[in-house]
């Protein structure tokens, strides 16, 4: 299975899909795309990884240095270069992709189709971005 989606979306797509309450097959496949979006996720935190790494502030052994609540620190020159960076790193489509099983896209498409529950704000984002990316990929598979 091969998805696209924007960076900004994984985490919000990880959330829903691990409330959604969902039995058998489809409690299965959400599983699997679950994982998927977690390996796009790990990509996605070693990027951001390097953004801090280039452009936090050192000390004189290299080590980032860290305030008093343990987030890296930015020099004033540097936050408004590493702000851009992230805003282009995390609006950037991610392809989430890997092996699962035959009917993973359609298991997946199906369920959230099926899906009843009310949504709204960020759970109704995330279901109809990974709808789209569904059915673009089935799309896209034809």
């Amino acid at each position: 299975m091969k998805l696209k989606l924007r960076n900004e979306m994984i985490v919000p797509s990880i959330e829903f899909l691990q409330g959604a309450e969902l039995k058998g097959k489809f409690s299965r496949a959400r599983s699997k795309l679950v994982t998927l979006l977690l390996d796009s996720l790990k990509e996605l935190q070693e990027s951001e990884m390097e953004l801090v790494k280039e452009y936090g502030e050192t000390d004189e052994n290299g080590e980032l240095i860290k305030d008093d609540k343990g987030n890296p620190q930015l020099s004033k020159d540097n936050i408004v270069k590493y702000n851009l960076e992230h805003a282009q790193l995390v609006s950037e489509i991610a392809e989430v992709e890997g092996g699962t099983y035959t009917d993973h896209a359609t298991d997946c498409k199906q369920f959230l189709e099926d899906y009843d529950k009310a949504l709204s704000g960020k759970e109704a984002q995330a279901y109809d971005v990974l709808l789209d990316a569904l059915e673009y990929e089935e799309s896209e598979g034809k």
